[in-house]
């Protein structure tokens, strides 16, 4: 039931990928086994990656920080590379890093039937392995539930953002949809080790200007990456479920 449901919204956003292309695009952050992260622009289940020169360039100047045991915020340098912003090696492992983008270009997506946005993007990389502590920390943010791989919460603004659709990018580029209940949260299935990342989008009708260019809403765009471990007792569960 799981595959049919993930080759189905497969198509349907293929279908969106061809209809949107220039509004598909969002950041994420990957983190290697030597714990050396990247900042990413693209789409993830297309294996999309950005390059520069090119359209990475629209991604002005992310501000990316490391949250400490205390929960503050550590900035780090960002450095652009040819297809990615290098974050460098993080060496506590065990911290989550955030990132975002809030300097990118008002878009006329009229004829994609978007409008004219102001696109703002977010992002979270989260270490679900160490069971660490979590706390909202972005405008659009989704927040891993503490101890557990499958459950998190969306936020907006601070509050819980009631029936959002988030995507569920699997580690083999399968995806899911799923819809939040009235307090923001969702369960998903992790059925495979590997890396996931979710997607979650929320318009926002505040007009507005920016760099003397006018819009009529702020699209706001946010995802989090994490890592389920090869035989690791969730993917397990998971599995049987």
């Amino acid at each position: 039931m799981f595959k049919k449901l993930l080759v189905h919204a497969a198509l349907v956003l293929t279908g969106l990928t061809l209809a949107f292309p220039a509004a598909a695009h969002y950041i994420w952050i990957e983190q290697d086994k030597s714990h050396h992260a990247r900042l990413y622009f693209g789409e993830y289940q297309e294996q999309e990656r950005e390059t520069s020169p090119g359209r990475l360039d629209e991604i002005k100047g992310p501000r990316v920080w490391i949250l400490d045991a205390a929960g503050n915020r550590n900035e780090i340098k960002v450095v652009r590379k040819e297809t990615h912003f290098d974050l460098g090696v993080i060496s506590d492992h065990k911290s989550p890093i955030i990132a975002e983008e809030l300097a990118y270009e008002v878009k006329n997506w009229t004829k994609q039937g978007i409008g004219i946005v102001k696109p703002m993007f977010y992002t979270r990389f989260s270490p679900l392995a160490e069971h660490t502590a979590h706390k909202l920390e972005l405008m659009l943010d989704i927040v891993p539930e503490n101890g557990s791989p499958n459950a998190f919460t969306v936020y907006f603004q601070n509050a819980p953002l009631a029936k959002a659709k988030v995507m569920v990018y699997a580690p083999n580029f399968w995806m899911q949809e799923y819809t939040a209940d009235e307090n923001g949260k969702i369960n998903i299935k992790t059925p495979w080790p590997g890396q996931y990342v979710l997607e979650v989008i929320h318009l926002e009708r505040q007009p507005g200007e920016f760099q003397g260019n006018k819009f009529e809403a702020l699209r706001h765009r946010a995802t989090l990456t994490f890592d389920i471990p090869a035989g690791s007792h969730e993917n397990k569960a998971s599995n049987e479920k």
